[in-house]
């Protein structure tokens, strides 16, 4: 009644398993540190960014 699958799933997920274990060591052997430092960079990127995109060097905001 039932066939035999012919695919091989357990090796698939073997493999899947595999990369995601690789993956999260990688993401987790960053130090702490590092990644607070980069972020850190990026909010002060921002700032600035926003401070200059603000200031327009018009006059007024009143149109022509």
């Amino acid at each position: 009644m039932f066939q035999k699958s012919t695919r091989s799933a357990p090796a698939k997920n073997e493999n899947e398993f595999g990369n995601f274990s690789r993956l999260l060591d990688k993401l987790l052997s960053v130090p702490h540190d590092k990644i607070k430092a980069e972020l850190d960079a990026e909010k002060a990127a921002k700032r600035t960014r926003t401070k200059r995109a603000s200031s327009s060097g018009h006059a007024s905001g009143e149109k022509d």
